[in-house]
């Protein structure tokens, strides 16, 4: 039984350390309190002050980075607990570690920023407003086409994050086209979005490597994509009977 426990104790320890990232007083020590030094803001040249919304409202592009605020930060502190309470380890396996997870993430990072980019130009420039007011042409029907926004997205970008970054801000114009609650189609955004984790090809590969099945994606792929459109006919549905009520 100890063994068991200690096996399982990173997991214990990583779930102790997001919840205590996640107090509101520990985050406000980040912000506004003995460590906000650690917090920096950016305000970013040729938009901060100089792009105005169609509702009047000039944009405070600003960039914020907080070391010790970011969830990351958290995860690493849990793999440094774990790493000084397991004696079986040691610094060059930790070593190792970290930098065969840096050589892993690289090309997910530069997706990422790549995906942040993209989505700040289309948010800055009125581009997903002027898709939302578009797509509000569709009607009172659009909630329930809603979800498949957030399954093509996730489907590409491999991430319901990246997804949102995207195409939330074009769900909010469409639900205030149309007249609908932005909550919702956000939300459904979201939820269109998991139903095509199951056959993003960024999260197939990753199974497939984790379970020695490398070459194997496309066996995968085709028996999982009954399952991930199964789901989303049936958000797409439920989504629609609540933006009816």
């Amino acid at each position: 039984l100890g063994e068991v426990v200690r096996a399982w104790s990173p997991f214990y320890i990583l779930t102790a350390v997001i919840l205590l990232w996640s107090v509101p007083a520990v985050q406000n020590l980040f912000t506004k309190g003995a460590l906000s030094f650690t917090t920096f803001k950016v305000p970013m040249p040729g938009l901060t002050g100089h792009v105005t919304t169609a509702a009047g409202t000039v944009v405070n592009a600003t960039w914020t980075f907080s070391i010790l605020g970011a969830t990351g930060t958290a995860i690493l502190i849990a793999v440094l607990i774990t790493f000084f309470t397991t004696p079986q380890l040691h610094t060059k396996e930790l070593g190792e570690e970290l930098a065969g997870a840096l050589k892993a993430l690289g090309p997910a990072i530069l997706l990422i920023a790549v995906i942040l980019v993209l989505a700040n130009i289309a948010n800055y420039s009125g581009g997903s407003t002027a898709m939302g007011t578009a797509l509000a042409a569709v009607g009172p029907i659009f909630p329930l086409i809603a979800p498949v926004i957030g399954w093509i997205g996730v489907f590409l970008t491999g991430s319901v994050v990246n997804n949102n970054t995207l195409f939330a801000p074009l769900q909010v114009a469409t639900a205030q086209g149309i007249g609908a609650a932005p909550s919702l189609l956000v939300g459904t955004n979201t939820t269109g979005g998991t139903t095509a984790k199951v056959i993003s090809p960024q999260s197939i590969a990753i199974a497939a490597g984790a379970v020695g099945l490398n070459g194997r994606e496309s066996e995968i792929m085709r028996g999982s994509i009954a399952y991930s459109l199964g789901m989303l006919v049936v958000v797409c549905v439920w989504t629609f009977v609540l933006a009816l009520v």
